[in-house]
């Protein structure tokens, strides 16, 4: 399969999947994910540095 071929073939392929979601659709999750890192980096104890 040539290099072309194989392109036009992954994008049929993820053209026929459902489309992920965009940047601002995503907004809850993405507030979600950085209030849980941030509990998370709050609980972990300080590490000595060198």
């Amino acid at each position: 399969m040539s290099r072309s071929s194989k392109f036009i073939a992954s994008v049929l392929a993820s053209s026929k999947e459902d489309m992920p979601a965009l940047p601002f659709q995503r907004g809850a999750a993405r507030k979600a994910m950085f209030a849980r890192i941030k509990a998370e980096s709050t609980n972990m104890p300080v590490r000595k540095q060198a």
